[in-house]
């Protein structure tokens, strides 16, 4: 049931996103022991134009011959509620590990958001998943 949206900044391999969702799915199987067919993430490339921090964009920096500021990448991570606290810390860390290991971005700009859903409000196979027993 896990559902995440990875927010990530354009440029990289089509190697570098493969391993990176890989890892993720194994971190978030290893972290709240979900099992790796119910994990879906959907990865979203935005361009530079589109990624601002600290009112500057990530192109404009790129035309002015400055280093970018780190743009992310921001990961939303929607659960049916009930993770324990530790759970989601572990799951947090694992992200940003796997973010650090496969794309070589530091934890510091790596922004992880956990949504939790009630099981009334998230719905599969065309029900909630609360008539689904989760």
């Amino acid at each position: 049931m896990p559902n995440l949206n990875v927010y990530l900044v354009e440029g990289f391999t089509a190697e570098q996103k493969a391993s990176l969702l890989q890892r993720m799915t194994d971190a978030v199987v290893t972290s709240i022991a979900a099992p790796k067919e119910s994990v879906r993430i959907f990865l979203i490339e935005l361009p530079k134009a589109h990624i601002c921090v600290g009112g500057v964009t990530l192109l404009a920096d790129a035309q002015v011959g400055q280093a970018a500021q780190p743009g992310g990448p921001t990961v939303h991570v929607f659960l049916i509620a009930g993770r324990t606290e530790a759970q989601k810390e572990a799951l947090i860390g694992s992200l940003t590990r796997a973010i650090d290991a496969t794309l070589a971005i530091p934890a510091d700009p790596v922004r992880i958001m956990i949504f939790d859903v009630a099981n009334t409000d998230f719905g599969m196979q065309g029900v909630t998943a609360k008539s689904l027993g989760r």
